[in-house]
């Protein structure tokens, strides 16, 4: 009775939170509003893990450890100082699924739900902010958008957790098997990575198809964003034939491709390793190596001991990690239509050409102006976080590892080679700013932190700056 008290006067609270949050982000800029109400989480959250009556028996943890599992399962990344299941009970863990579809879907999202459930027009600033937190370039019909970015989550979610439960009830009994089920579908295919089973991830269930095939399929539908899915619902509903817009096309292309790439090279580099794959079955290894190849697309998840690995293997898992998924969804990184975007003008300026053209079409050069920004920008961060995270590392770990640390913070991936618990707090600081960045992305940091207004003199077309490059 005493824990159903708390739990109502936590669920006032955050209806509570989320009236102030609402009121108080009226007035700010999109990047300002994305950056604050993921930072307003964080602390609310934190605060509420700490509570007393969420704790597991056996937890150990520090304020600074709720924190840090906050701030991992806010930006949806994976990584944690101590296993979700031993230090927080069930209370505890229905928060951290909260969060984690929180920071999945973003608090913006939630309130764009609280005003069109109490019928209130949303204003201008909260429509661009939700257009630019999913990459909605369609100003039309907003609200609907919002309501069905929640009832697609939520079904797919819920076909994830019953396909899941017939080989979790099995093994865990009816209640934690349906528990633990949703709590999985939850952060599959919000790309979060967590699980309650431990601390060794999914490494128990490595060969097992449903689980892997499942969980891929979450991991896969949550980061090709919801627009494509959108797009591809439109075809079944209407009976009229409509041609698939060009980004789902690409969006569909690069990943098939990304996913072919990296389970072939998986194979190619881990074939004869018997740390990771190389004692299993053919079936098994090509199982083993799409799945981790799905998990590099921001997910987390891991079934192989990273330590175990070869160089080659983490700096291929490097590569895909930075490349991220598709915009408009729950993955991170680069973002691989960005990617192409950069690939596209490369070739263009090497031939030679005047535009930038690709399947007969043009793309907009403000678009590739943004794309080489967000490069610039991705890049930069991730070599500072790695600078800092070389200097507070204790024990001097090997730099592959402190590289994969660094992408899979700021890509929002969440795996490790074991290195997250054996940091200190100065680096688990830096791990936090990370995945921070990654997750409200790192030019949104920028402008929301800038305000800068144009000068006069900052619009005037001088003569031309006389640079040799190359």
């Amino acid at each position: 009775m005493l824990s159903l008290v708390l739990w109502y006067n936590v669920a006032m609270l955050f209806k509570s939170f989320f009236k102030k949050v609402s009121t108080t982000l009226v007035r700010m800029s999109p990047a300002r509003r994305i950056f604050l109400s993921f930072a307003m989480v964080i602390l609310v959250g934190s605060l509420l893990l700490s509570l007393p009556f969420v704790q597991a028996e056996t937890s150990s943890a520090s304020y600074f450890d709720h924190l840090f599992t906050t701030v991992s399962m806010v930006c949806v990344t994976g990584l944690f100082t101590l296993p979700v299941a031993s230090t927080y009970n069930v209370w505890g863990q229905l928060i951290c699924m909260f969060l984690i579809q929180i920071g999945g879907l973003g608090l913006m999202t939630f309130i764009g739900v609280f005003y069109t459930q109490s019928k209130q027009k949303l204003s201008l600033r909260s429509r661009e902010t939700l257009q630019e937190s999913f990459s909605y370039e369609e100003s039309r019909s907003l609200k609907d958008f919002i309501r069905s970015i929640f009832l697609t989550t939520f079904l797919i979610e819920g076909l994830g957790a019953f396909l899941l439960s017939f080989r979790l009830i099995p093994e865990f009994g009816l209640a934690r098997g349906i528990f633990t089920s949703i709590f999985l579908a939850i952060s599959a295919f919000c790309n979060a990575g967590f699980d309650n089973f431990g601390s060794t991830s999914l490494s128990s269930f490595q060969t097992d198809p449903l689980i892997n095939l499942v969980i891929a399929g979450l991991i896969i539908t949550g980061g090709l964003g919801f627009m494509v899915w959108f797009d591809l619902a439109s075809q079944v509903k209407k009976s009229q034939k409509r041609k698939l817009r060009f980004h789902t096309k690409l969006v569909l292309g690069l990943t098939v491709g990304i996913l072919l790439f990296g389970t072939v090279t998986t194979l190619c580099t881990e074939w004869g390793n018997a740390g990771t794959i190389g004692n299993l079955t053919v079936p098994e290894k090509i199982l083993v190596s799409f799945f981790q190849t799905v998990s590099m697309r921001t997910a987390g998840f891991a079934s192989i001991d990273f330590t175990q690995a070869r160089s080659v293997t983490l700096l291929l898992y490097i590569f895909q990690m930075f490349l991220g998924g598709a915009p408009g969804g729950t993955a991170g990184g680069l973002k691989i239509t960005t990617f192409f975007v950069l690939i596209l003008f490369a070739r263009t300026e090497l031939l030679g050409l005047p535009h930038v053209n690709i399947c007969q079409r043009t793309i907009d050069p403000k678009t590739v102006q943004k794309s080489f920004s967000v490069f610039i920008i991705f890049l930069l961060t991730f070599l500072l976080g790695l600078l800092l995270l070389g200097l507070t590392a204790k024990d001097n770990p090997p730099f592959i590892h402190l590289m994969f640390e660094t992408i899979s913070a700021l890509a929002t991936v969440g795996v490790t080679a074991n290195l997250t618990p054996e940091l200190g707090r100065l680096a688990l600081s830096v791990v936090m700013m990370l995945m921070f960045i990654g997750r409200i992305g790192p030019l949104t940091l920028l402008v929301s932190l800038a305000d800068y207004q144009p000068d006069k003199k900052d619009m005037i077309h001088y003569m031309k700056a006389d640079i040799t490059i190359g």
